[in-house]
């Protein structure tokens, strides 16, 4: 695995936790730096996933729901006329 140098900038009440941490647990700032990069790597990937499979699962729900061409009509022409002016530039 190839590392990249990479330049961080953080608050002083940031450092100061992040430098207690470490001493706490006696791992290196730049391994819980790493560590916490991979958390959020993790959870934006499981956010992305949880968006997809929520949007699998409401698929159809409506589908036997009479009157909703009428009802979908209506919302594509109130947005339209809300937001019209993005309309007159394309």
């Amino acid at each position: 695995m190839t590392m990249r140098k990479i330049q961080v900038f953080l608050r002083e009440d940031q450092r100061a936790a992040l430098r207690s941490i470490a001493a706490r647990t006696g791992q290196k700032q730049s391994d819980l730096i790493r560590k916490s990069v991979d958390l959020l790597i993790e959870r934006a990937q499981r956010e992305d996933i949880d968006w997809r499979e929520a949007t699998r699962a409401i698929a159809g729900m409506w589908k036997d729901r009479p009157g909703l061409e009428d009802l979908s009509r209506e919302i594509r022409a109130a947005a339209k006329r809300r937001f019209a002016f993005v309309y007159e530039r394309t």
